[in-house]
């Protein structure tokens, strides 16, 4: 019993500390990045709740489907310079929402994610 505090204490802590890692929309660029904002930090607040694999929850899933559908539509207007950015992070849901429908999600999938989401953020200097 005595590990088991501490090891609450850990997932709290964390829990915490990723969901201050989510940018403010003010802090994106003016411009296409504002405009993706909102979903971008979606994307930033479910990579937490995916977990390390197998299932995963249908709110999350939701939460990631909703994002993807509206960034797909904002990368193919994007100044050229951040459609790259966009367009991988657009994959890399697509990705994760077809391994996490088939009960297959693994954390492969969440890290690269993760990855693509943190190059829009440094594209759009909200990093």
């Amino acid at each position: 019993m005595r590990r088991a505090v501490p090891l609450v204490l850990l997932a709290v802590v964390m829990v915490g500390c990723t969901s201050s890692d989510v940018p403010a929309e003010e802090d994106f660029a003016a411009g296409t990045c504002r405009t993706a904002a909102a979903d971008v930090r979606a994307v930033g607040e479910a990579i937490p709740r995916l977990g390390d694999g197998g299932e995963v929850d249908e709110d999350v899933k939701d939460d990631l489907r909703e994002a993807q559908e509206r960034l797909a539509a904002v990368a193919d207007g994007a100044e050229p310079s951040l459609q790259p950015d966009l367009h991988e992070l657009v994959v890399a849901i697509g990705i994760v929402r077809i391994r996490a429908d088939g009960n297959t999600y693994e954390s492969e999938q969440g890290e690269a994610l993760t990855r693509a989401y943190e190059q829009v953020l440094d594209a759009c200097g909200a990093r």
